[in-house]
């Protein structure tokens, strides 16, 4: 079916099985990412590290939204990788919790991902990073790269984390430059790229 649609703006796959690696070049070779901003593929186990890093510097620069939570072989190197190619990015979620239950042996060094994105994504607005405290390793210099990311990504209004002692940090330094309400915990909080659709606004209630 999705190879039968002209094209696509937005396109939210996260938890679907069927979409593969085979799937998803052939969507590339048809043109049908030409216009895409943004997109879900979260939990989608069949989507393998080198696919999806070939559609990021493909595509990469066009978006504005990406949802990339759920893979447990996306670490610390894949994303210091694909982060250049991210100059559009408004809303990205990464990384994967309960990584004591996946058995995620890799640790991840938190600061270079943050210091990525401070670089490289000025117009970021909503980050999450699922990667619980079992998974992330992060220093007392650390405060150093959240001042890099609260500074140079001065559109920023929410960063999601997994509670525990990297969130209460990142908390502190946000709540110290008076932006108390930046940062939340993934357990009340979840970011989605919804906001992004072209008639969001019709969505609203009160």
């Amino acid at each position: 079916m999705l190879l039968r649609m002209p094209g696509f703006t937005y396109l939210g796959l996260g938890h679907c099985e069927f979409f593969s690696d085979s799937i998803l070049e052939k969507l590339m070779e048809t043109g049908k990412f030409n216009k895409l901003i943004a997109i879900d593929i979260s939990y989608t186990n069949a989507l393998s590290e080198s696919a999806i890093y070939n559609f990021l510097i493909n595509y990469g620069s066009n978006l504005r939204g990406l949802i990339l939570s759920g893979k447990p072989k996306l670490t610390e190197n894949f994303w210091l990788n694909v982060i250049p190619f991210l100059k559009n990015i408004r809303i990205c979620g990464l990384g994967t919790a309960n990584g004591w239950f996946l058995r995620i042996n890799t640790r991840v060094h938190i600061d270079q991902v943050i210091e990525g994105f401070a670089q490289h994504c000025a117009y970021m607005d909503r980050l999450e990073i699922q990667w619980d405290p079992d998974t992330i390793r992060f220093s007392d210099k650390s405060n150093k790269f959240v001042d890099h990311i609260r500074l140079r990504c001065p559109h920023l209004r929410s960063i999601t984390l997994s509670d525990g002692e990297y969130y209460e940090m990142v908390k502190s330094n946000f709540e110290r430059a008076d932006r108390k309400r930046v940062v939340r915990t993934t357990i009340n909080y979840s970011t989605s790229i919804v906001s992004l659709l072209t008639h969001y606004n019709d969505l609203l209630f009160n």
